[in-house]
This record gives C-alpha cells, sequence and structure tokens, in this order.
C-alpha cells in the first residue's frame, strides 16, 4: 500500500486518467474530489462489496462507442469553503 500526504486542494493521479483531490476535511473525515473516465466505476468500498454480495455480474461496464476515451468526468464538487486563519479570527 503506498501511503501519501496531501493538503486541501492537492491532487494525485494514477494513470494517466483518474485524478484524486483533497476537498476539505472535517473532524476525521475526508472530502475527496474524484475525475474519472466515463468507463471507470468508482464506488465507496461499502458499495462495492454490497454489488459482489448481491451477484452483480458487470462491475466494470465497458467503454460506450458513443463516449471519447479522452472525455472525463467530475463527481460532485461541493464549492471551496473558505476558513478565517487564526490571526484573522483574534
Amino acid at each position: 500500500m503506498l501511503i501519501l500526504s496531501r493538503r486541501p486542494n492537492e491532487s494525485l493521479r494514477i494513470g494517466g486518467d483518474v485524478v484524486i483531490t483533497v476537498v476539505g476535511f472535517s473532524g476525521n473525515q475526508i472530502r475527496l474530489g474524484i475525475t474519472a473516465p466515463p468507463n471507470i466505476v468508482v464506488d465507496r468500498e461499502e458499495v462495492h462489496q454490497r454489488k459482489i454480495a448481491e451477484h452483480v455480474t458487470d462491475i466494470s461496464p465497458a467503454p460506450s462507442p458513443a463516449a471519447p476515451p479522452s472525455s472525463t468526468r467530475t463527481l460532485r464538487r461541493r464549492p471551496e469553503v473558505r476558513r478565517r486563519s487564526r490571526l484573522q479570527a483574534e
């Protein structure tokens, strides 16, 4: 397992098509933005496990001929929340 440190608004790239960006964090939760081509399935682990348990045979759909391979989709992205720094708050 590769372990990386990233700060908000920093990204990492998987292959040439998938970009994962740290959008923010709150407590022990981290918000990630994922940009991937339409032929890449992006699921949370528990959703993936449920699909396997339900015997879903088509977890990875074949690329559709209508979408060129270079097109990407961006999953839901929330606006950036600006927080006051400690210096501004004092």
